[in-house]
């Protein structure tokens, strides 16, 4: 039986078709086999989160106490690539070793062979949850903020080491005993470490990322660097001051917004931010990144020349607005209490952290839920654009909108009507008792139709359909929410593959010009003196004279013919030596010869 990756774990073990239902299905409660099991030189304690990747554990080292978290990768995803990621994380930190950065201190593996990490412990909330709870922030927060996740990411940078997917989800504001909260950067799992192999992508060669906060040149799937996190650090930016990110829609339109689209200022959406903190934002938002800041450290001190940075204990009453929802990487990860009562609630806080970080290798995007946008009137025109900027391009028609909203209350009692994709496969109809059937389905049909509207460009084989169809049916036997979750996430995968489809298949293609091998230029060796005392020798020398130039002019001053060359310095000398008529002879044959083969071989 044909085997297939199944997109919505990022796993590389294959399963059967038959063996995808029993392994979304539900499963009891075990008890935990590694609690109270010693790690290192931590014995673990409890378990206080879990995600579609692994389980992060409270551990405690049994002599000093000391508290760290350990986080273990899932039995069932082991692979080499997932294993791969938590060593790229352990060792891209390590790189940097900034104290604005989640600590990592050992690294192992299990006798069952699963990899391990050993992390500090923090405890506080992540840049998402406080964005969720308070909306925007104001200006002065706002840079107070960007100038503690510069710090580190200027600091990794200097490392040489790129974030890649540099998002609220990822920056984590810990609580210090009677101190201002401190910033960390977590999430180093897809990290890409330049001028070595370091770094990953998936096995089918697809990006990773954060669609909300990829740079143009991530979602082409282009080299990144320095200036794809500046890129993703303007989106921050553009949030944490309006609220809102500068591109809406579903994961393709924000995918393609990000390649064409202009962002608006953020002036445009909330008054009173400075016109030097508009024009910086925007400039982290251009689309080449040659045209952004060179680096981290240059935006701190344009921040820090603006004078608007308001220290965390002066934070201001929340503006109330309602933000786009951004779930950490970990999409099980216990959300954290406020900043008060921190001892109180330290497990359920250090889960929060556990889950912003869980897996470095964490399900990217993939494993977001799908998302409430704004009100219409909120909404920026989102019109999917072409993939790619180029002189007269050709503008592929603009497929259908997928359809990943959740509707409104009213629209929930209207029965969706039938697909075309259950009347021309012959596939059963999807429930549509509750909301969540009847936004699974309309996500479905979207897709369908958009796979159907570009089937003969990106999709003629039928591999993107054979999975639609595997999650559709999927979705026609699925009982329980946690059911229509993973294939939720499924079609995240198969969405972001349809989108790069599109744009490799749209992209103008590239002209390779053969660089030509230099040629040295051409040197002759110090010539003797030709005899001119009779008419004779004086035409003579003028002909060799002349044949010296013509080679000159003819290989255009170029090293192309060294036979040649040496072949006439031959015949200069046996010139110089000639002292008879005999010997003036031979040289005008030989020079004619030689003549010759120059004009044949460079013609005018």
């Amino acid at each position: 039986m044909k085997t297939r990756r199944i997109p919505e774990t990022g796993a590389h073990r294959a399963l059967t078709e038959r063996e995808v239902p029993v392994a979304m299905a539900p499963t009891a409660p075990k008890a935990d086999p590694l609690l109270g099991a010693q790690l290192g030189e931590f014995i673990i304690q409890e378990r206080i989160g879990a995600g579609g990747m692994g389980v992060v554990y409270r551990a405690e080292h049994p002599i000093i106490g000391k508290q760290a978290a350990i986080k273990v990768l899932r039995a069932e995803l082991m692979s080499p690539e997932q294993a791969q990621r938590l060593l790229v994380e352990a060792r891209s930190v390590n790189a940097i070793r900034h104290p604005g950065i989640l600590d990592i201190f050992n690294f192992g593996s299990l006798p069952d062979g699963r990899p391990y990490v050993v992390m500090e412990l923090l405890q506080g909330q992540s840049l998402a949850e406080v964005l969720r709870s308070r909306g925007r922030l104001d200006v002065g927060t706002a840079v107070w903020m960007l100038d503690q996740i510069l710090s580190p990411l200027g600091a990794a940078h200097r490392a040489g080491v790129v974030h890649r997917d540099l998002k609220p989800a990822n920056v984590f504001m810990a609580e210090r005993p009677d101190a201002a909260p401190m910033l960390k950067l977590v999430d180093f799992g897809i990290a890409k470490v330049l001028q070595s192999q370091e770094g990953l992508t998936h096995a089918d060669g697809s990006v990773l990322g954060t669609p909300d906060f990829m740079a143009p040149e991530q979602v082409r799937g282009g080299a990144v660097g320095p200036a794809t996190d500046l890129y993703a650090l303007g989106v921050m930016a553009f949030q944490m001051l309006t609220g809102a990110r500068p591109f809406q829609g579903d994961n393709v339109q924000v995918l393609f917004a990000h390649v064409e689209q202009a962002p608006p200022p953020p002036s445009s959406k909330v008054e009173g931010i400075p016109p030097e903190l508009d024009a910086l934002v925007l400039q982290l938002l251009e689309k080449a990144p040659a045209k952004r800041p060179a680096s981290a450290e240059e935006v701190r001190q344009r921040l820090k020349a603006l004078s608007l940075e308001r220290p965390p204990d002066a934070l201001g009453p929340s503006v109330a607005v309602e933000p786009k929802r951004e779930e950490p990487t970990s999409p099980a990860a216990p959300r954290p209490p406020g900043l008060a009562d921190r001892w109180k609630v330290a497990p359920l806080a250090a889960a929060a952290v556990a889950g912003v970080a869980l897996l470095g290798a964490g399900l990217w995007w993939m494993t977001r839920p799908a998302e409430t946008p704004p009100k219409l009137e909120q909404r920026l025109p989102m019109p999917v654009p072409p993939v790619v900027k180029a002189p007269d391009p050709v503008v592929p028609p603009a497929p259908d909108p997928v359809v990943t909203a959740e509707p409104e209350p009213e629209a929930l009692e209207e029965e969706a009507p039938e697909t075309e994709t259950e009347v021309k496969t012959g596939l059963p109809p999807l429930p549509l008792t509750t909301a969540s059937e009847k936004k699974l389905a309309r996500r479905l049909s979207g897709l369908f139709k958009q796979q159907r509207a570009r089937a003969k460009d990106v999709d003629e084989e039928g591999a993107l359909r054979g999975k639609l169809i595997h999650q559709y049916r999927a979705a026609a036997d699925a009982t329980t929410e946690a059911e229509r979750a993973r294939i939720h996430m499924a079609l995240d995968g198969i969405e972001k593959e349809l989108a790069q489809r599109i744009a490799l298949h749209d992209a103008p293609p590239v002209v390779v010009v053969p660089e030509m091998p230099k040629v040295p230029p051409l040197v002759l060796p110090a010539l003797p003196t030709l005899p001119r005392t009779s008419g004779y020798e004086q035409r003579l020398a003028q002909r060799l004279d002349r044949l010296v130039a013509e080679l000159r002019k003819r290989t255009k001053g170029q090293d192309v013919a060294p036979d040649l060359t040496k072949q006439l310095v031959e015949i200069y000398r046996s010139a110089a030596n000639a002292t008879t008529a005999v010997e003036r002879t031979e040289v005008y044959q030989a020079l004619d010869a030689w003549q010759e083969r120059l004009t044949s071989r460079f013609p005018k």
